[in-house]
């Protein structure tokens, strides 16, 4: 084995030290800068603020079906009723739209990237070819988003009669381009006759505003809080 100090072109005595030095550097970021990649600043457990970015918007429609309604609505009014239940547990909110607005995905990570100490959390609607699939599905990039996007599904999934798909990483733009944990949440299909009817309603809307400012106070604070109403 090549001794370790003759690779550095040190002695013996210095070669320790350095390596020793490596070592607890090594050990320093994996403590206080655990999960992270790219350049993410992992604010996942201390985060203050919440970036909501509602899907699509404008010219861009989303999904559309005969029984959800047009996607960019739907995010919008999730959106609106999620805004005031995550300021209400304390955390301010920046959102990316707040009207019917076309935001392009490079500026919604942008705002994002300008805050401080924030996580960012996308909402949408899904669309498959085949009408039988339902169920959430949260998306994540980072290691150290996929707390957040756990904690989100697990409340979703509890609202009656939703389903769990699973939390899945993907290389979306707005997940690719965050600096501060991100993640997507993909609501429910309006492709799925049942689950599409479900999300036009406001009450199930509000069902997961509520859940999903569950998830993030869980993942910040480790319980549930009371919720401002609609």
């Amino acid at each position: 084995m090549q001794n370790i100090p003759a690779i550095f072109g040190e002695s013996t005595a210095r070669g320790k030290v350095r390596r020793a030095a490596l070592l607890a550097a090594a050990m320093f970021a994996a403590c206080f800068f655990p999960g992270c990649a790219g350049g993410v600043k992992d604010t996942s457990r201390t985060f203050t603020g919440v970036v909501l970015d509602a899907g699509h918007g404008g010219q861009d429609n989303g999904t559309t079906s005969r029984y959800g309604g047009r996607e960019k609505d739907a995010t919008l009014d999730v959106i609106m009723r999620l805004r005031p239940k995550v300021q209400s547990t304390g955390f301010h909110t920046v959102m990316t739209r707040s009207d019917d607005t076309f935001i392009p995905l490079d500026t919604r990570a942008a705002i994002s990237n300008q805050q401080h100490n924030v996580i960012f959390v996308s909402v949408h609607f899904n669309d498959a070819r085949r009408s039988n699939i339902r169920g959430t599905e949260v998306y994540y990039k980072s290691p150290c988003s996929a707390g957040i996007a756990r904690n989100i599904l697990n409340q979703v999934a509890a609202i009656p009669g939703a389903s769990s798909r699973g939390i899945r990483t993907a290389n979306f733009r707005v997940l690719r381009k965050a600096q501060y944990p991100a993640v997507l949440v993909e609501c429910g299909y309006f492709s799925n006759p049942a689950e599409g009817r479900r999300c036009a309603k406001g009450a199930y809307r509000e069902q997961l505003a509520e859940a999903i400012a569950r998830g993030i106070s869980i993942q910040r604070h480790g319980s549930a809080p009371m919720l401002a109403a609609e």
